[in-house]
């Protein structure tokens, strides 16, 4: 468990703002009075339960506490979620870190870098711990009645939870649960990425044998097109191997309608296959180039500082020859089976 950060308000005379990262992608971060009864728990690090837009309720983390009022309103917060801070101040100096050097947000910083357990919302969804008996009688009346309702429903939204309780502050409870062992968050992963697929034209397997497709050919009537598009196919399975659909047409001239009649036919068959995005090459290349003796230099130097550091500088005016450099590199990296991002 984290310490306590330094800064901290535990006379509750003082007037007390915070800014809190919220785990959204917003330009800055927000900022929220502390309630009196709240200011002595308040610490850097520590998450507070806040309404973020149309009463949604989030876990936001604390970056700094304020005792100058801000020119502008501010909603109260409605509870401070942990004793003691989960996040260094050298951490939260790092997520500032990262925001400016991936241009991105506090909150989206936040949202990678908190495990799930750490993020509450008005959407999280809790899922009743089957491997724990239900002897719930360690738990207080609250916890006891959210317990009681996982274990019956198994799994409850937060909203849920606070018309069960009827409560303005759930978070601390929820936590309580979550340290318990008593709950865990649901946390869904959408998978954005998507094979690619590509149409592929085959040959019925009735006509896999030549007999059967002169026969075929033998016993053709009508269907010029037809017969000009089962042709290209042919010729393109012979020196292609696989046929792509898109080829075929292009090739043939043809129309996805010929296409069509041909696999009514019980001829042609078509099936989608999952397709490899990146391009493969041959790793066996030559560069066809011969560096300068000061191009030769450079590269020697290039790969002896490599050989202890996993970076390195290349300062050379335009015109120089830094590309031919890269070049050389990148073919030696590719004979040695490694895979070279160039940008």
């Amino acid at each position: 468990m984290c310490p306590q950060n330094e800064i901290s308000f535990p006379d509750s005379t003082v007037n007390c703002w915070i800014e809190v990262i919220l785990p959204l992608a917003l330009p800055i971060v927000y900022t929220y009075h502390v309630p009196a009864h709240l200011i002595p728990e308040v610490k850097i690090g520590c998450r507070a339960e806040v309404v973020f837009g149309k009463n949604k309720r989030y876990s936001g983390i604390i970056k700094s506490i304020l005792n100058t009022a801000p020119q502008f309103p501010t909603k109260p917060i409605l509870s401070v979620i942990d004793e003691t801070s989960i996040l260094f101040s050298v951490q939260l100096k790092f997520w500032d870190w990262i925001a400016s050097y991936y241009m991105c947000s506090l909150g989206e910083v936040m949202a990678a870098a908190l495990p799930t357990n750490f993020k509450l919302n008005s959407e999280t969804i809790l899922i009743y711990n089957d491997d724990i008996d239900d002897d719930f009688s360690s738990l207080n009346g609250d916890e006891f009645l959210v317990a009681e309702a996982l274990l019956i429903r198994k799994q409850l939204q937060l909203v849920e939870i606070q018309q069960i309780l009827q409560h303005t502050n759930i978070y601390v409870i929820i936590k309580s649960l979550i340290d318990k062992n008593i709950c865990f968050i649901w946390e869904q992963l959408n998978e954005k990425y998507k094979p690619k697929k590509e149409s592929f034209v085959t040959l019925d397997a009735a006509y896999e044998n030549p007999e059967s497709l002169e026969t075929l050919f033998a016993e053709w009537s009508g269907a010029p097109k037809q017969m000009n598009l089962l042709l290209a196919f042919l010729h393109l399975q012979k020196t292609n191997g696989d046929v792509i659909q898109s080829e075929l047409l292009k090739k043939a001239n043809a129309t996805a309608a010929q296409l069509n009649a041909l696999k009514e036919k019980k001829i042609l068959v078509v099936e989608k296959r999952k397709i490899n995005r990146i391009a493969t090459k041959e790793k066996n290349i030559f560069i066809d180039f011969e560096l300068s003796e000061l191009q030769s230099n450079a590269l020697i130097q290039l790969n002896q500082v490599f050989e202890e550091k996993n970076i390195c500088l290349l300062h050379g005016v335009t015109g120089s020859g830094k590309t031919l450099l890269y070049i050389k590199m990148i073919e030696q990296f590719i004979k040695q089976d490694k895979q070279v991002l160039y940008l």
